[in-house]
C-alpha cells in the first residue's frame, strides 16, 4: 500500500514554490521526517512524512511551482 504526500491546507495560496526537496527515491522515512520545504505567499512550510516507509516516488523538484492539491511524493508503507 502507498501513501501520498500532499500539502497541508495552504489557505488562499494558489501558487506554492518547492524550495527544498530533502528526500529521494529509496530513502527510508519515519513519521514526522521533513521531506520538503515549500513557500507560500505568507510563509515557508516544512512538509513532513505522514507515514513510515520507503519513498517510492518524488513528483516535484526544487523550483517547481505547484497548486494546493499537488501530490509531492508517494511512500510505500513499511
Amino acid at each position: 500500500m502507498s501513501i501520498d504526500v500532499t500539502l497541508p491546507d495552504a489557505g488562499d495560496s494558489e501558487e506554492i514554490e518547492v524550495v527544498e526537496v530533502a528526500t529521494e527515491v529509496g530513502a527510508t522515512v519515519a513519521v514526522g521526517d521533513v521531506l520538503f520545504e515549500v513557500a507560500t505567499d505568507k510563509a515557508n512550510v516544512d512538509i513532513e512524512s505522514p507515514a513510515a516507509g520507503v519513498i517510492a516516488s518524488v513528483l516535484v523538484a526544487e523550483g517547481d511551482v505547484i497548486g494546493p492539491d499537488a501530490i509531492l511524493a508517494t511512500i510505500a508503507e513499511a
